[in-house]
């Protein structure tokens, strides 16, 4: 069961008065914006329990590509990006070893999902 980041963001509508001209601008009456919901990181003892494959990050490498490679599914580069704590691949250098994590199920669990 593959867990969509998007699916993880709530919805705020954003009518704040502060917004009003640019919105009237606009001829909208509201925004909605879109929060990242805070994922906690496994605890020392939680990453024990998680396989790891190495990956050493290579001209080319998109987060998105090594989701479809290694676990199937390019949605899923969102795990890569948290879970090495490089939220972009422009945090990474080429060189850099990056840890792809298995199994799926396990780390959504660890995230509360």
């Amino acid at each position: 069961m593959a867990i969509d980041r998007d699916s993880l963001r709530d919805v705020i509508t954003n009518g704040n008065e502060i917004y009003d001209d640019i919105l009237k601008k606009r001829g909208l009456i509201f925004v909605d914006q879109y929060a990242t919901k805070n994922l906690r990181y496994p605890t020392v003892e939680e990453i024990k329990s998680i396989s790891t494959r190495r990956h050493m990050w290579k001209v080319g490498d998109k987060y998105w590509k090594l989701a479809n490679i290694y676990y199937g599914d390019a949605t899923q580069w969102w795990i890569l990006a948290w879970f090495n704590k490089k939220p972009t691949e422009s945090h990474c250098k080429m060189g850099d070893i990056i840890y792809i994590p298995f199994p799926l199920d396990r780390l959504y669990g660890y995230f509360g999902l």
